[in-house]
């Protein structure tokens, strides 16, 4: 491989890092939103990190992922368990807790 290649390697691997960073959570009243157009550090913290993803056809909540949701899921619900906000994608009511409230 030359050194050209790798350096090419390099600013793919570069860019591709630096997409992560576009975007940034701020706070709108008592929640917290993803804005992917801002930048800057977090204003905020939501209660419950994820978002809903679609992947295989289904939508389904990533929790380890930040942004905007790409799909509204046509079942289940956020539920409290303790002072946890969590999704529960089984069951059915509206939700008893806001994920994208701020802490």
């Amino acid at each position: 491989m030359t050194f050209a290649a790798l350096i090419g390697i390099g600013a793919i691997a570069a860019g591709t890092l630096g997409a992560a960073d576009n975007g940034r959570y701020k706070k709108q009243g008592n929640r917290c939103v993803w804005d992917a157009a801002d930048s800057g550090p977090n204003q905020c913290t939501p209660v419950a990190a994820g978002r809903f993803k679609e992947e295989g056809g289904a939508c389904v909540w990533v929790a380890k992922e930040t942004g905007a949701d790409q799909c509204k899921p046509a079942k289940g619900r956020f539920k409290k368990e303790g002072t946890a906000c969590v999704w529960n994608a089984t069951d059915a009511g509206p939700n008893q807790c806001d994920p994208r409230r701020a802490k």
